[in-house]
């Protein structure tokens, strides 16, 4: 790997790491009165979109949508600065935001389906431009505007490849079942596969690198489908590893098929062989079996892959990993920031908000 590739790139990365905020800065913003948050919050360097989105008062869409397009311009920077086959990958990188894009319409427009059997959607209900990550000027794409249909059928019809063909595919089995799973799953196989292709792009060390952070990331992504499906009634064995990303762990080892075949989700924890996704799922199950929710399994393993992440970066190694990583890291700020946001706006106390936010 040439230095000389990254040289560039990394000055501007790391003038930008002093900027994130550390534990002790956000346990600050999170105590904050409510009436000083706004005023905390300026105080880092999201003011310049904060003070453009003229918030009188909090208002976690608007900051939602400010923190955003800061994290946009962040992807943009690395695009920029970046070219060959290094500039590829990060062009499918700030891809997988169009791909959340994607799943918030499906998500919304399956549960108007259910609700009232249309798919047509009023304003009230359509979710607003700051659910959106911008990138629709990056791409082309006009994502947000498929709220407007008045199908699901007519979402994918509307859409271009990649995303129509995969999930044109996927469609009858989506209205057998009504499962939005298989639609998320093709989407996720899609822009993973293309995540990988990339991956063989890149020279031997920049390789092995991100074959390893998006590998755990892959292996999160998995487990979670395997969590999801047992804590739905008729996902069998067979039909539960069509939803695998096929780029990580082998599912096919004899723990893990037994915990693919346990009655429910705590067994299926308790089973899985003796590694440190386990661990950290374990340590989660005692929140799950009180809560009944999903939530703390996918929080345990976002901390998880948060400190696999910093510790890609300790030391800041002239590579793509310290790159990655600070994309990574401003992302996970960025949720926190807007977790924050709507615990203050809510009135949730301190406590109850440090135990969602990412530290």
């Amino acid at each position: 790997m040439s230095v000389s590739r990254y040289a560039y790139v990394y000055a501007r990365i790391r003038a930008r790491m002093s900027e994130l905020l550390d534990e002790r800065r956000l346990r600050e913003l999170v105590d904050a009165r409510r009436e000083d948050f706004l005023s905390s919050l300026m105080d880092t360097a999201y003011k310049e979109k904060l003070t453009k989105a003229a918030l009188a008062e909090i208002d976690a869409r608007k900051i939602e949508k400010a923190l955003k397009e800061e994290l946009i311009d962040q992807y943009l920077m690395v695009i920029k600065s970046t070219k060959g086959a290094i500039r590829d990958i990060f062009e499918e990188f700030l891809r997988r935001l169009e791909v959340k894009n994607l799943k918030a319409v499906i998500r919304a427009k399956a549960a108007e389906i259910a609700r009232t059997g249309t798919g047509t959607s009023t304003k009230a209900e359509t979710p607003e431009a700051a659910m959106f990550f911008p990138v629709e000027d990056f791409f082309k794409r006009r994502i947000s505007k498929l709220m407007e249909a008045d199908s699901m059928e007519s979402v994918i019809k509307q859409l271009e490849n990649p995303y129509r063909r995969v999930l044109e595919e996927a469609l009858p089995e989506y209205e057998k079942s009504k499962r939005v799973l298989i639609l998320e799953n093709a989407l996720d196989e899609e822009i993973s596969g293309a995540i990988w292709n990339r991956i063989e792009g890149l020279s031997g060390e920049d390789k092995e690198i991100v074959r390893k952070i998006i590998g755990t990331e892959f292996d999160l992504v998995n487990l979670m489908t395997l969590l999801r499906c047992k804590s739905e009634e008729g996902v069998a064995n067979e039909e539960m590893r069509k939803y695998f990303l096929p780029f990580t762990f082998d599912f096919d080892a004899a723990a893990m098929k037994d915990s693919m075949s346990a009655e429910n989700v705590s067994t299926a924890v308790q089973l899985m062989p003796t590694f440190a996704y386990k661990e950290v799922l374990t340590g989660a199950l005692s929140s799950y079996e009180v809560e009944k929710s999903l939530i703390p399994f996918e929080n345990a393993l976002s901390r998880y892959f948060f400190v696999t992440i910093k510790n890609t970066l300790r030391g800041y190694p002239i590579n793509i990993g310290t790159t990655i990583g600070f994309l990574y890291l401003k992302e996970i700020e960025i949720r926190n920031l807007c977790t924050i946001a709507v615990c203050k706006e809510n009135e949730i106390p301190a406590e109850e908000t440090m135990k969602i936010v990412m530290v």
